[in-house]
């Protein structure tokens, strides 16, 4: 499996300039110049650096993750679901959509880059799966209906203002006695500074430069933003919306931030 980002070729970033982020362009920008170190951030997979086998790894952890997904239904939830239609909500290059292809009828994969849905496709087609399709908003999937929607490593990204209302959308989208797989992060283990340096990052872009430059980083590279979701407000949003069934898994992370990955139904259990 080759990607347009693959082996030599080095990450270049645009030179757009704005004061305050934009968390949808700055994804757009990684990928235009970054893609598969825009869905999973070590330098592994780092344009320069994804060779064959940074490749194969990348894609392996994908098909692990699904299967995991799948797994956590059927065992917390009694939900056997690898059939009927699936949707993955910012999905990047393909990593999750490739697999979700290999077990349902029908996928969509939903990213607001024009860049990633492109490298999305070309990697469907090396893998002969012809029953995924892409669209760049949600606002193209009226009238459809899914027995699984997912999202994993994207709403962290996303304010939570805005976030609430995208969690809405996406649960719409749930046929009834559909189930739902939504990863946050829920706490953020920061200090007044940590938090200070955060919001001027996103507030004033030059900072956020300035500082990829002391860590060696290219200065117009995207900042990723890290935003919190109260597990309680979630949670009662989903069960405002229409959830019933829950089950909760934390995945804290090295530095000390922590996700909540979030498995739910929409209603009641199939025969029941």
């Amino acid at each position: 499996m080759r990607s347009e980002a693959g082996p030599g070729r080095k990450a270049s970033f645009g030179r757009k300039f704005r004061l305050i982020d934009d968390p949808d362009e700055s994804w757009r920008e990684f990928g235009r110049s970054d893609p598969y170190f825009g869905v999973l951030s070590t330098e592994r997979f780092r344009a320069g650096n994804l060779d064959e086998g940074a490749l194969r790894e990348f894609f392996a952890g994908g098909e692990s993750h699904v299967a995991d997904v799948l797994d956590t239904f059927a065992r917390h939830l009694g939900r056997n679901i690898a059939k009927g239609d699936a949707l993955d909500f910012g999905c990047g290059v393909g990593r999750l959509v490739l697999p979700l292809a290999r077990r349902f009828d029908r996928v969509v994969g939903v990213d607001v880059s024009e860049a990633y849905i492109a490298e999305a496709s070309r990697n469907a087609a090396r893998e002969g799966l012809a029953n995924i399709s892409f669209v760049q908003s949600l606002d193209g999937l009226e009238g459809r209906q899914f027995d699984l929607v997912h999202s994993y490593i994207v709403f962290n990204h996303i304010p939570w203002t805005r976030g609430k209302i995208l969690i809405g959308q996406l649960f719409a989208l749930l046929r009834e006695s559909g189930v739902m797989a939504l990863q946050v992060l829920h706490r953020r283990r920061a200090g007044p500074l940590r938090r200070a340096i955060s919001w001027g990052r996103r507030n004033f872009l030059p900072l956020h430069g300035l500082i990829n430059v002391l860590r060696g980083r290219p200065w117009f590279e995207p900042l990723m933003q890290g935003n919190e979701y109260r597990l309680d407000d979630v949670l009662t949003l989903l069960h405002e919306l229409g959830a019933r069934d829950f089950h909760v898994r934390i995945e804290p992370i090295p530095d000390g931030d922590s996700f909540a990955f979030i498995f739910l139904a929409k209603g009641a259990k199939p025969g029941s």
